[in-house]
């Protein structure tokens, strides 16, 4: 009841719903999804070592299914900060800003309102992919704590970057810098924060091409629980690496919680799986940019 007296849903909703844009822009997306998934078919089924075994359709639905999760991701990354990025530069840009502000309409109800309508997009968007997505199901090999996992790796995604271009455009007034700094930020969380820590990893551990390693088992048993841990944070705060990280552990350790790692001392250290990680920081993160989003809106301008 509160969200549907939300005035900021309702015409946000409305005026996006009531365009050709998003049902052009739904087609286009299915169409994409659906055109790579029967490439990837006519590949499999193409190849002369395709017999259509047990194994060999395992093989077809693990390909569908990552395909289309890494599309679903690509999606949310480009089209999330684009919803919410212009969300509240674009009020002052039309003067109405000052208006809002005026109303009964509290700070948090217009966060609130921005983000819901712009997450119930990205919604429709994931849920119209499932009936291509549930063809994995059809070769087998995909399983039901998968399909849950992405989906749960997809909706915070979702809900972080939709954040990030809400708390750019609380604070800037040019929806087109503001929708410039969010998507350099969210591609620096997915493809520039990994590698400045891969490459940070390697100096600090003196692991880089040619460099010498005259280390003691103790010391590189204490070296690799340190490689361990970094690289542990850095996929957990990476949405592609912690999907393809999990997805390695389930299959590998047939575990989905938590994995045993092989030390240079013969022993194994317990990792968790990085997917519980992924959903800690992404609520804390998530929380901090939403608390930071409304007190920007609240804010009186000097």
């Amino acid at each position: 009841m509160r969200l549907r007296q939300n005035p900021v849903i309702l015409k946000e909703m409305r005026s996006r719903m009531r365009g050709g844009k998003a049902f052009i822009l739904m087609t286009v997306y299915l169409i994409l999804v659906s055109g790579m998934v029967g490439l990837i078919f006519f590949i499999f089924a193409s190849s002369n070592q395709y017999s259509g075994t047990a194994m060999l359709n395992q093989v077809l639905g693990k390909t569908v299914f990552g395909v289309v999760v890494g599309m679903e991701m690509i999606m949310i990354s480009f089209i999330a900060p684009a919803l919410t990025a212009g969300a509240i530069s674009a009020e002052r840009e039309h003067q109405t800003y000052d208006i809002l502000r005026t109303t009964l309409l509290s700070a948090r109800a217009l966060v609130d309102g921005k983000l819901i309508s712009a997450l119930s997009f990205l919604l429709i968007l994931l849920i119209i992919t499932i009936p291509v997505q549930s063809l994995a199901f059809l070769f087998g090999g995909v399983s039901i704590e998968e399909v849950l996992l992405s989906l749960l790796i997809l909706f915070f995604t979702a809900i972080a970057f939709s954040l990030i271009g809400l708390f750019i455009s609380s604070f800037m007034r040019n929806t087109l810098a503001s929708t410039v700094v969010s998507y350099i930020l969210t591609s620096m969380i997915l493809f520039g924060i990994p590698i400045f820590i891969y490459s940070m990893l390697l100096s600090f551990l003196g692991l880089s091409p040619g460099s010498p390693i005259n280390l003691t088992t103790a010391q590189q048993t204490i070296l690799e629980i340190i490689a361990l841990a970094l690289g542990w944070v850095f996929v957990a705060i990476n949405p592609l690496a912690t999907a393809v990280v999990t997805e390695i552990i389930m299959i590998e350790e047939q575990s989905l919680f938590y994995a045993l790692v092989p030390l240079p001392n013969g022993n194994t250290f317990p990792v968790l799986s990085p997917w519980i990680g992924f959903v800690l920081f992404y609520i804390i993160f998530s929380l901090a940019l939403y608390v930071l989003s409304i007190r920007l809106v609240r804010r009186v301008d000097q």
